[in-house]
């Protein structure tokens, strides 16, 4: 069942017992009232026939000398005579419960009906019953009078209330009719303003479905400030979030398949060559300089064969090792990799400026003296001829930052963006012939994300690279070993 069926009906529910709880409270009020009133009138028409009998008792009965019995239907006789053609009607019986008089057509008690009635009058108070006799309905009301200060008498009136139960079924008629006109209306009404209401649902469920259909960029329309509106609003927070989850999912895919292309293109080319080179000593008679050419090769590629596995072990190791920081003087680890470094950029014709802070800076010493140095030598492949390379350090707000800049020939923009991904080189041919494999940057980056910190990239061509490596503090001071 639909939404919009099901708060339809459920508004019917609700208003038709709230409706029929309500109209059933306010006819029966409306009854009761008439219902009191009339008993209230008859009582007082029961008292009028009291006071009138006992007038004319005194003024016909004295004088006959008869019984009691006889005196009260002379009386009754009389009085019923002055009262004419009206519809009072009324019966008197003795103390022992037998009708002396009888007036009017007014309705028949039984045995048992009269005893109950007459047993619950007393001299100070009347008592009613309400008699039905087939549709109407009559109001018999008892009293009882003293004649002489000795003879008991009961005096019983009726009243027909007809009237107002019919009018109670004719209210309820009109009220049934009533309700069924407004419930037809309000079923109506409800069900146009449940399409209205949760119309923007039915984007929404379109929307969801075209996004498990592939449509990533479709969006739900925000129209309103409602609940429904912030349902739209979570909703496309979600399809951004799944579209860039996706997106990056997508470029995971596509990095892992460059790494397993380019790892078996690494592994293919310098292994094409030792097979060939081993089998030309195998099967073939060489001079001296050839075979130790050919051996030359076969160690050369070799050593670079070990060290692409000694740097995809680097990778495992520090994506998934554990990280042991404390906090080193910057100073003396740029002095360590200026050290390091300094005969191969002597050979090379390349000078290195280090101006660092000495600071105290939260790290892995021999991690980041990798990454630096990954950095520096990157830089002095870059520099063709002579050149200079800079290393800076300075205390930034909540960290630390090194700069590692070159004078060499730069990098095109597009290119930034993939620099640390593994096996990617900007200049294949040149880097395998200084031996490098693609794999140093995706190290550093890797080992300053443990860190915390951010690795960043900015390049002009024919100008050089600067690379800036931001450490965060970690709040704690502690004293270096």
């Amino acid at each position: 069942m639909k939404f919009s069926w099901k708060i339809c009906i459920a508004t019917l529910a609700l208003s038709l017992v709230i409706a029929c709880a309500g109209g059933f409270a306010l006819l029966s009020a409306l009854f009761q009232s008439s219902y009191q009133r009339e008993t209230k009138n008859a009582a007082e028409e029961n008292r009028m026939l009291q006071y009138s009998f006992a007038a004319y008792w005194n003024m016909t009965a004295q004088d006959t000398g008869s019984s009691v019995s006889e005196g009260v239907r002379q009386t009754a006789g009389s009085m019923a005579e002055s009262i004419g053609e009206s519809e009072l009607n009324f019966r008197i019986y003795d103390e022992d419960g037998r009708t002396l008089y009888t007036a009017g057509g007014n309705a028949k008690l039984s045995e048992e009906e009269r005893e109950k009635l007459l047993n619950a009058v007393s001299e100070e108070s009347r008592a009613s019953m309400l008699l039905r006799n087939g549709e109407s309905y009559h109001l018999v009301t008892a009293s009882a009078m003293l004649l002489e200060g000795e003879a008991l008498l009961y005096l019983e009136s009726d009243r027909d209330v007809t009237a107002i139960f019919l009018d109670r079924q004719t209210q309820y008629g009109i009220y049934r009719r009533w309700m069924a006109g407004f419930l037809l209306l309000q079923g109506a009404g409800c069900y146009l303003i449940a399409v209205w209401l949760l119309k923007p649902l039915g984007r929404l469920s379109r929307a969801a479905r075209r996004i498990a259909g592939g449509d990533l960029e479709v969006r739900a329309r925000v129209e309103t400030q409602d609940e429904i509106g912030q349902l739209a609003a979570d909703f496309n927070h979600m399809a951004d979030n799944l579209e860039k989850q996706f997106k990056e999912l997508e470029d995971a895919a596509r990095r892992q398949e460059d790494f397993i292309g380019s790892f078996a293109h690494e592994l293919k080319t310098p292994l094409t060559s030792m097979i060939g080179y081993a089998d030309m000593l195998r099967t073939r008679e060489m001079g001296q300089e050839e075979r130790f050419a050919a051996a030359n090769y076969i160690f050369k590629e070799g050593k670079r064969l070990e060290s692409l596995s000694f740097k995809l072990l680097n990778l495992l190791v520090v994506r998934h090792g554990e990280l042991e920081k404390r906090p080193v003087r910057a100073r003396w680890l740029a002095e360590e990799i200026q050290a390091t470094l300094r005969p191969a950029l002597e050979q090379a014709g390349i000078t290195l400026q280090t101006v660092v802070e000495d600071e105290q800076v939260p790290m892995e010493p021999d991690l980041m003296k990798t990454v630096l140095l990954n950095l520096l030598d990157n830089g002095r492949k870059a520099i063709e001829g002579e050149g200079t390379l800079y290393l800076l350090g300075r205390r930034e707000s909540e960290g630390f930052a090194f700069y590692v800049r070159d004078t060499g020939k730069g990098m095109q923009k597009e290119e930034l963006s993939r620099i640390t991904e593994a096996f990617y080189m900007v200049d294949k041919s040149r880097a395998r012939r200084q031996g490098g494999a693609g794999l140093g940057l995706s190290v550093c980056e890797e080992i300053v994300k443990r860190h915390g910190g951010t690795l960043s990239f900015q390049s002009i061509v024919g100008k050089g690279t600067l690379v800036r490596v931001y450490l965060p503090s970690d709040g704690e001071e502690q004293e270096e070993n």
